[in-house]
């Protein structure tokens, strides 16, 4: 009989494959690697994304100056990148994949939920 384990890295594995090949998450590694192929687009929107990092750090740790001034760098390169058609599409698709992994997990973590109760 098999362990739970192997019932469990089965069932992983199967999940995987079938969320890798759904058409929202292939519509946005597709919409992903049309953006890195345009590479000029990719290196901005990749340094608005680590300015803005560097911006929420220096907030936290109250360098008030520094994290005007980062911020309002990652604000200048978002405000070029907002009418790209590229930066766009990638952007759609990308709250389209993230909306359906936040209702997967929802799914499991109810389902599990459920399990949990009904056991005890």
């Amino acid at each position: 009989m098999p362990s739970s384990q192997t019932d469990y890295n089965q069932a992983l594995a199967a999940l995987l494959v079938q969320v890798s090949q759904h058409p929202v998450v292939l519509d946005f590694q597709a919409a992903e690697k049309r953006l890195k192929a345009a590479k000029e687009l990719y290196a901005l929107e990749s340094e608005m994304k680590e300015l803005a990092k560097q911006a929420t750090l220096y907030q936290k740790i109250d360098k008030v100056k520094a994290y005007q001034e980062t911020m309002a760098r990652s604000k200048a390169i978002e405000a070029q990148l907002n009418d790209e058609p590229l930066i766009i599409d990638y952007r759609r698709k990308l709250v389209a994949a993230n909306d359906l992994l936040q209702h997967l997990l929802q799914t499991l973590e109810t389902q599990i939920n459920e399990e949990l109760y009904r056991d005890n």
